[in-house]
């Protein structure tokens, strides 16, 4: 028991020592010369923070710029009409009737798909090359055969590209009104 005592009193004396030396950390008067150091490492934390702040600024305004830049580009460029795929819109739910709403929506786009593929096809046996432009394929295609091309609203139309491999993509467009000229046509002066 006594030995135990002893320890204990050993024990709270270094702990009295220690408290009686200290770390010197928070020692303004330059002592331990621990307080410096801690005032050294929270201004550089601080310049840190300012360097980082600051990089941050500059990447933002440069982005801001890139964006006007951007915009201002596309403000100048002719904008051709936004192309949609012909045929039914998306399915907008999920799960098993989604997955049979889809695969009916897929099967229909297909067969209406059809007809049209297989009078391009025609075309190019006969001819030796695809329709050249829209025109001609709505001329020497859909017209002489009576072709339906499929859905569409009032305010679009169909537009044909031969420049999709390999027969080319039917698209629906809004149409062109009669104030704006086509995206490629010339300006008038």
């Amino acid at each position: 028991m006594r030995a135990c005592i002893h320890l204990i009193g050993c024990g709270f004396s270094v702990l009295l020592l220690a408290t009686a030396i200290g770390c010197g950390s928070s020692d303004k008067s330059g002592g331990g010369g621990g307080g410096t150091s801690m005032d050294a490492m929270a201004a550089q934390l601080d310049a840190q923070n300012a360097a980082r702040k600051q990089q941050e600024a500059a990447a933002a305004a440069k982005a801001e710029a890139d964006q006007q830049a951007a915009e201002a580009q596309a403000a100048q460029t002719p904008t051709e009409p936004e192309k949609k795929a012909a045929g039914r819109g998306q399915v907008q739910f999920g799960g098993y009737y989604g997955a049979i709403a889809g695969a009916r929506r897929h099967i229909m786009d297909k067969l209406d798909r059809l007809p049209w593929l297989q009078a391009v096809q025609h075309f190019q046996a006969t001819e030796g090359r695809l329709p050249k432009d829209h025109a001609e394929f709505m001329k020497k295609v859909v017209e002489p055969l009576g072709i339906n091309l499929g859905f569409k609203e009032e305010d679009q139309e169909f537009l044909y590209d031969p420049s999709v491999p390999p027969w080319g993509e039917l698209y629906v467009v809004a149409k062109e009104t009669a104030e704006s000229p086509p995206a490629n046509a010339p300006a008038q002066e």
